[in-house]
């Protein structure tokens, strides 16, 4: 038998990636095999193994070639950098969670990574992961420094407590639609939940009041 050019080689590699990314999203990672993969994508268990030495090496593979969720939005952001910098904040979040919600790859990989995987030390770790899947942080926090800056956020703004803020809403949302994605129309209702998120970010708390005992 003929031995497979580079081509075909890469061509059954990336086969087996997205043979396991729908395997785990719908399995797990843990319930699956490199034998399930196999099958799944079609190939011999003996191609597998020509490629990928252990369950965790496709793993690490499956995200060392994921892009940046920057990339797959940067045409859908109509405002551009250095613009008001609440309604440049606006245009990211909407067109990420639209993007999240009609990319079946995406959701797939926000599948395992939010409900289906258990991590183990020769995986990737789940910090690096997110940084490859979620929002931009650093890009981010330079958004919300420049609406302070430039007086659209108030000045006792906390960056560090709004990031982590941020984060928690965003992570809620799509852990939560992910689990029942009936529940809501995340895409449909995308503009709305990103105003009423940022809307948070506009309010300049007080120093909570103290209520005396009665006596």
């Amino acid at each position: 038998m003929a031995r497979k050019t580079k081509e075909e080689a890469l061509k059954t590699r990336q086969l087996l990636i997205e043979a396991a990314i729908t395997m785990f999203a719908t399995r797990g990672v843990a319930n699956t095999t490199l034998g399930d993969i196999a099958d799944a994508a079609g190939v011999t268990r003996g191609a597998v193994y020509w490629h990928f030495s252990s369950k965790a090496e496709i793993f690490n593979a499956i995200w060392e070639q994921q892009p940046p969720l920057r990339a797959f939005i940067k045409d859908k952001v109509a405002v551009v950098a250095g613009s008001e910098p609440l309604l440049l904040l606006r245009e990211i979040f909407i067109a990420s969670l639209q993007f999240i919600a009609r990319d079946a790859r995406q959701c797939a990989l926000l599948q395992i990574l939010y409900h289906k995987c258990e991590f183990s030390a020769d995986m990737m770790s789940e910090c690096e992961i997110r940084k490859k899947i979620f929002f931009n942080s650093q890009n981010i926090q330079r958004i919300l420094e420049e609406g302070v800056k430039t007086l659209r956020l108030p000045s006792t703004l906390n960056i560090d407590i709004a990031m982590i803020m941020l984060h928690g809403f965003f992570s809620g949302i799509i852990k939560n639609w992910l689990m029942n994605r009936e529940s809501f129309n995340l895409c449909q209702q995308a503009p709305v939940l990103v105003d009423n998120i940022l809307a948070t970010l506009q309010i300049q708390c007080e120093p909570p009041v103290m209520l005396e005992k009665a006596s």
